[in-house]
């Protein structure tokens, strides 16, 4: 629209049908506009919603008064007071508002508590062994670690949440452990393990627990790589030639004629007639058959088919089935009533493991029947577990180091071990 000049009204010709056009005047190009910050408009809505009404408010009641005060000259003493402190009220609230502006205005940004941000677990890479390896990969040596107290370990368990997938851990920070006796642990990208020692019964109990994140990494190994060879080692000569965390004797199976004998899923022997035979599937979990079950090759040929096994363990017995504590009042291998020094290999949950041994040591000189060894097993709330090779044999080695005290002090050389190796090329990652 045009613009239209004022004229005064005594000048002004009445023209009613004319309207004289005037040049549109040039415009100013409106500056741009400040952004305005959070705090100005803070102090703004502050000043709109508090400070006009306020004004507003105080102005209509000082002229009311001042109304009322029009034509009674002799009240204006009796009311100066009273507007006095309307007056007051109204510039300390007007201060307190323009102050509260002002520091809005001045002041840096507002404490305003920050968004809450989910914390996630990092992407893992899930690594795997060749089932046809013979080696394991090396583990990282930055990655052992080892505690006197039981509570150090509470920041390891901590890092080992994600392995350990939700899982409880039998061992725990108020563990009772053997008087002197020393806690080691690894742990990297694929693999947990802890080992100590607890006093039951007057015996030594060396407790290993690991949890893997592939069954791959709970393996069998013969001694020379191959099945039949007679050439025998320590469980730590053969530990430390296959790279393993953890190690503990398996069944000596060159030393005995029983049970079934299963490698790479392949069914060698078996004379099933009473022994009980622990089977170990390519999902890293244990089986059992019971004597009298599996008595010719193609019949261990047949389970291995049906339940996708990777190797066996013949010694025996079984010591928890299903959680079930198993009674033994007679076994055709072993000393089982009488005491002796015991070993046994426990599930606790999904790829979730147990090695243990029970032997004389220092000033605790019992050692258990089968009875008592499977009682304390059972304690540790595994779901199975089976009993290994015991006397000479049972030896427990975490990085290539000897943690129980075999009979007579000394290891056995024997035929053939379990273990558990990390998965993750060149050892991974210090986790410390």
């Amino acid at each position: 629209m045009g613009y239209k000049p004022k004229y005064a009204a005594s000048s002004r010709k009445r023209e009613p049908d004319i309207i004289r056009a005037r040049p549109e005047p040039e415009r100013k190009a409106n500056p741009p506009k400040k952004e305005q910050s959070r705090a100005g408009r803070i102090a703004r809505v502050i000043l709109t919603v508090i400070l006009v009404p306020v004004c507003t408010l105080a102005s209509v009641k000082l002229l009311g008064t001042m109304l009322e005060t029009v034509g009674r000259p002799k009240a204006a003493v009796v009311v100066k007071t009273k507007d006095m402190t309307i007056l007051d009220d109204f510039d300390a609230c007007v201060e307190k508002t323009l102050s509260q502006a002002n520091s809005g205005l001045t002041a840096g940004p507002l404490d305003l508590p920050e968004p809450t941000v989910e914390e996630t677990e990092p992407v893992h890479e899930h690594y795997t062994i060749a089932d046809d390896a013979l080696v394991a990969p090396k583990p990282n040596e930055a990655c052992f670690g080892r505690v006197d107290n039981p509570a150090d370990m509470e920041p390891i368990l901590k890092q080992a949440k994600w392995v350990l997938d939700g899982q409880q851990t039998y061992f725990q920070t108020n563990q009772e452990i053997y008087d002197g006796s020393i806690i080691r642990y690894y742990l990297d990208d694929s693999i947990f393990a802890v080992t100590w020692q607890e006093v039951h019964d007057d015996s030594v109990y060396t407790f290993s627990e690991i949890k893997v994140e592939d069954a791959s990494q709970f393996r069998r190994h013969l001694a020379d790589g191959q099945y039949g060879s007679d050439t025998q080692y320590l469980t730590t000569e053969m530990a430390e030639t296959v790279n393993a965390v953890v190690a503990s004797a398996g069944d000596f199976y060159r030393f005995r004629n029983f049970g079934a004998v299963v490698y790479q899923g392949q069914a060698k022997r078996v004379e099933g007639t009473y022994a009980e035979t622990c089977y170990i599937d390519y999902n890293g979990d244990m089986h059992f058959t019971r004597g009298g079950e599996v008595l010719k090759v193609q019949d261990v040929q047949d389970f291995v088919d049906e339940h996708n096994i990777n190797f066996s363990l013949a010694f025996g017995p079984i010591l928890v089935d299903n959680y079930e504590l198993q009674e033994h009042t007679w076994y055709g291998v072993g000393e089982i009533t009488e005491g002796y020094a015991r070993a046994a290999l426990c599930q606790m949950d999904t790829l979730h493991y147990i090695v243990a041994t029970a032997n004389t040591t220092g000033i605790h000189q019992a050692i258990p029947t089968v009875a008592q060894f499977a009682k304390n097993i059972a304690a540790t709330g595994c779901r199975m577990a089976y009993c290994l090779d015991g006397g000479q044999t049972a030896t427990i080695v975490m990085n290539n180091e000897l943690v129980n005290r075999p009979v007579y002090g000394q290891q056995r050389k024997i035929s053939d071990i379990i273990y558990f190796a990390t998965a993750v090329p060149e050892g991974g990652a210090d986790n410390g």
